[in-house]
């Protein structure tokens, strides 16, 4: 397996040296109690750092609109403790983005319209307007412009443009989407996953020093 082929994976292993942790430990003289709880606090403490870091990667690649919508629906960092301290499993929830919820420029193909008259009868007949692909070219460097099958420029309650596919079956229609999961997760890891062991162990020995100097036992 390849390394890009991995990080498709949703649940990317962090491999935490253990030792290192036992030995910090030892030197300050550290309860089990202490220890345990260092271990998690720094768990929590990994998480928000690299949640921080991935979200300035997601401005900058993504252009979203609002980074209300990125926080709610599109990153969620998950450590956790398993049988053994010696892994940390982070888990992305990097779903698609509807194209209105991104920065960039639409390009529009309009719909058939009946707004031509007949020389004759006076009766309105069908005519076409000029049609483009339609299709969309995101402002984020991390994405690549796209053309979208049955697709149309539309426009959401509030009044901005956007891209709507429209089923040739039934007629109905669904706002067009970005895949952002492959381009991103590259990006997250090679960027905010880089130096996560040091980050953790960072977060331990301040926390476990910290909790030895208060004398808290908890």
């Amino acid at each position: 397996m390849s390394g890009r082929e991995r990080l498709l994976q949703r649940n990317l292993p962090v491999d935490i040296d253990l030792g290192a942790l036992q030995k910090i430990a030892v030197s300050v003289r550290a309860t089990h109690k202490q220890y345990m709880s260092a271990y998690g606090r720094a768990l929590s403490r990994t998480a928000a750092t690299l949640r921080k870091r991935a979200m300035a990667d997601i401005k900058t690649g993504l252009a979203p609109r609002s980074l209300v919508m990125v926080r709610k629906r599109l990153l969620s960092f998950r450590l956790m403790r398993g049988a053994a301290l010696d892994e940390g499993k982070i888990w992305l929830g990097l779903n698609a983005v509807k194209v209105k919820d991104l920065k960039g420029r639409i390009r529009g193909r309009v719909r058939p319209h009946h707004d031509l008259h007949s020389p004759i009868t006076g009766r309105f007949i069908a005519g076409r307007r000029k049609t483009t692909e339609t299709g969309f070219d995101p402002k984020g460097s991390l994405l690549s412009s796209q053309n979208f099958i049955n697709g149309e420029v539309g426009r959401t309650r509030s009044g901005r443009r956007t891209v709507v596919i429209r089923d040739p079956q039934t007629r109905r229609t669904k706002e067009a989407e970005v895949d952002i999961y492959e381009p991103m997760l590259n990006v997250i890891e090679d960027n905010a996953f880089a130096d996560v062991p040091a980050i953790f162990l960072h977060h331990f020995e301040t926390d476990l020093r910290g909790r030895i100097k208060a004398r808290i036992s908890l």
